[in-house]
């Protein structure tokens, strides 16, 4: 809308061209991004070795439990990056051909929906993704095979520590398919 400001939540600033064309080739360049909606093309990025995919689906489809389940993953989202930034870093936050932003978790912002936020954890729509600024972690969410991927073995540790309630599907393990995983 022309001449609608656009107000961020508390602790969250749009990313300048600089960051944002960084962060973007670290995801192109070493993750090796590959947007599809066709599952001959998932997943979407080279999974690194410290990594784990959990498959999201069986909360869709269903509002309040979707409500519950998203207000959760994002709590512990939130808790496993305080966990593990340093007093002052900053998250990158990537939407896919959208605005991006970087924020710090530490900040005390409030999580309570998904509207609470400009980019959610839960990928309902589009590719969303968490990123230390150094890259060390992070968290890429696909909105098509609608799986999350978490990297990194400080954050593997940290979510490990709280797992999100819907972390009860793990699909890939270090980029390979868990064995007998049948999606429900």
């Amino acid at each position: 809308m022309v001449g609608v400001e656009t107000v961020l939540p508390k602790g969250w600033v749009e990313l300048d061209v600089l960051r944002n064309d960084a962060a973007w080739a670290f995801v192109y360049d070493v993750l090796k991004f590959r947007p599809s909606i066709s599952p001959a093309s998932w997943p979407g990025i080279l999974e690194p070795i410290d990594s784990e995919t959990y498959s999201v689906g069986h909360v869709y489809g269903e509002p309040e439990r979707y409500r519950t389940l998203a207000l959760d993953l994002s709590e512990r989202l939130v808790d496993a990056l305080r966990s593990c930034c340093h007093d002052g870093e900053h998250i990158l936050a990537l939407d896919w051909q959208h605005s991006c932003y970087r924020f710090n978790p530490t900040s005390a912002f409030k999580y309570r929906s998904e509207l609470d936020w400009p980019i959610p954890a839960l990928p309902n729509g589009d590719y969303y993704i968490f990123l230390a600024c150094d890259f060390r972690f992070g968290w890429f969410g696909h909105p098509w095979e609608q799986t999350i991927c978490i990297f990194g073995e400080q954050f593997l540790a940290a979510l490990a520590n709280r797992p999100p309630a819907l972390f009860d599907r793990l699909l890939r393990e270090r980029g390979h398919l868990v064995p007998g995983f049948m999606p429900t």
